[in-house]
C-alpha cells in the first residue's frame, strides 16, 4: 500500500475496518502517513508503535 495514492489508501483502510468487524486485522508499516490515514478513516483503530 506504500505506493498507493491517498484516496486508494483510504479505501483500503475502510475495507480493513469492515474486515475488523468479523476478525482481527494486522497491518504493519513504518510509514507514518499511513497511520495518520488509518486514524482518520477508522475512528476506533488501535495502533501499536514498536520501539
Amino acid at each position: 500500500m506504500e505506493t498507493f495514492d491517498h484516496l486508494r489508501s483510504e479505501e483500503v483502510f475502510r475495507l480493513f475496518g469492515e474486515m475488523a468487524s468479523v476478525g482481527q486485522v494486522i497491518y504493519r508499516t513504518h510509514h507514518q502517513h499511513l497511520c495518520d490515514i488509518a486514524k482518520a478513516v477508522i475512528p476506533d483503530v488501535m495502533i501499536h508503535e514498536l520501539g
